[in-house]
């Protein structure tokens, strides 16, 4: 590869992906199986778990995965928001939940409300850029409005639309004080705001006797083709970071330093091609360790996916996932928990609690792990499946009751710094400034 070539790719990388998924999704099926699979898509109720695998096949996804996708690159363009970081995983967590739950329209009234709010506090929209992007994750609200609650379709669009505009206004807001009850150890904060939002939601629904249809099938066919793809992007992220920067493994080492806790911008404190390494090894772990237990990917793991590798920019290394997802195991092979979709997911998306070990160490991250994947279930039925990060809404628990406990017994490490593994503190802890987390604010 040329330089010249090398340099463009680099500048236009998102672009040139969403090129070849809509070129795969206009490749496998006929145009009109294609679309009658997107057109199920679009009027799925969405709640967890719709695999849009089993919805509408694998082309009608990709092409979900694109235009949902294409839609939030074109409002950061608008918006004139450059790609970092925390928006790079704002972006792969759109794409990897548009597999299951987001498409092209349910987000649209949330985005309104966000835009709404920011007319109301006299603050602009890209102020709100992160929030805006995730908000996408309550969009269910929106599809099961409409066409999970038998009302005439009239009536389901004024109340799905409302609802989500509302939803919308007031998530900022209450987003920056979900970020003091964790206090910055769950990297998915929004999924928390969402959870609470997403019980009360369910709560009112069920006063009025509307069932909320949650469904567990998932279709596994395209199992290989996306573990290959997933390959196949992993090894494609580590070969552009050594051809960006052959000394890519001096600041792979300093990301390896990093607590992950929120805020932390892998691209903006370690470089560029640092992440694009990082992203390449954290989807490879992903994939030894889907081989290793017998992990089917379908729609929500393909999502489960590359939210992980969205926020292997933002968060996560394979030093303080590593712990978390061990602990997650332990859970299931320790309980009576068996490795169904539920605790499968668990395990892929408690890497949101990496914080936790990359501050505390192995064991903190072990412990936070286990305990994660026994709560994720009763979160699931507390917020009803509207809110699609429905482990960010478990992890925010987690974080908020460990936290304070690790703090005490536990030496935290300073990013940078030398990482502490397990290090009870001494009877002085409280004179120890480091031992407590400080306030961490949007």
């Amino acid at each position: 590869m040329t330089k010249p070539i090398f340099k463009f790719t680099q500048k236009h990388i998102v672009i040139l992906v969403f090129i070849i998924i809509f070129g795969l999704a206009f490749s496998i099926e006929p145009l009109n199986v294609m679309f009658a699979g997107y057109r199920r898509i679009l009027t799925s109720s969405s709640v967890l778990l719709s695999d849009f695998l089993l919805i509408g096949g694998l082309a009608a996804t990709l092409f979900n995965v694109g235009t949902t996708t294409g839609l939030n690159i074109l409002i950061l363009k608008v918006l004139k928001v450059k790609i970092d970081g925390a928006v790079f995983a704002c972006l792969l967590t759109i794409a990897g939940f548009a597999f299951f739950g987001k498409n092209l329209y349910n987000a649209l009234p949330m985005y309104f409300g966000i835009f709404l709010y920011a007319k109301a506090t006299k603050t602009k929209c890209r102020d709100h850029v992160l929030v805006f992007l995730l908000s996408s994750g309550i969009s269910p609200i929106t599809s099961f409005m409409i066409f999970g609650t038998n009302l005439p379709l009239a009536y389901g669009i004024l109340l799905g639309v409302g609802t989500g505009i509302i939803v919308g206004f007031i998530l900022p807001a209450f987003n920056v004080f979900a970020m003091k009850f964790h206090q910055g150890y769950n990297l998915y904060n929004t999924g928390f705001s969402m959870g609470v939002i997403s019980m009360l939601l369910s709560g009112i629904l069920s006063t009025f006797g509307i069932d909320i249809l949650r469904s567990t099938e998932m279709n596994n066919d395209y199992h290989l083709a996306l573990l290959i793809a997933t390959i196949v992007i992993s090894v494609f992220f580590i070969i552009f970071a050594f051809l960006d920067n052959p000394g890519v493994l001096k600041g792979f080492k300093k990301i390896m330093q990093k607590s992950g806790k929120l805020l932390t911008d892998f691209a903006g404190e370690c470089g560029k091609d640092a992440t694009l390494f990082n992203i390449g090894i954290m989807g490879l772990i992903c994939v030894l360790l889907i081989v290793s237990t017998g992990i089917m990917i379908n729609g929500p793991v393909m999502g489960a996916i590359l939210t992980i590798l969205g926020f292997s920019a933002f968060g996560k290394h394979p030093l303080n996932s590593i712990p978390v997802i061990v602990g997650a195991i332990l859970a299931i092979e320790l309980t009576p928990l068996e490795w169904t979709i539920g605790p499968t997911l668990s395990v892929l998306f408690v890497t949101g609690l990496a914080p936790i070990a990359g501050q505390f160490g192995i064991l903190p991250g072990i412990m936070a792990g286990f305990i994660h994947l026994l709560i994720t279930p009763m979160a699931l039925e507390f917020q009803g499946g509207f809110d699609l990060y429905n482990n960010g809404f478990a992890a925010g628990f987690v974080a908020a009751v460990l936290v304070p406990v690790f703090s005490a017994f536990f030496k935290a490490k300073d990013d940078g710094g030398k990482w502490n593994r397990f290090i009870p503190l001494r009877h002085n802890w409280h004179k120890n400034k480091s031992s407590s987390p400080p306030s961490i604010e949007e």
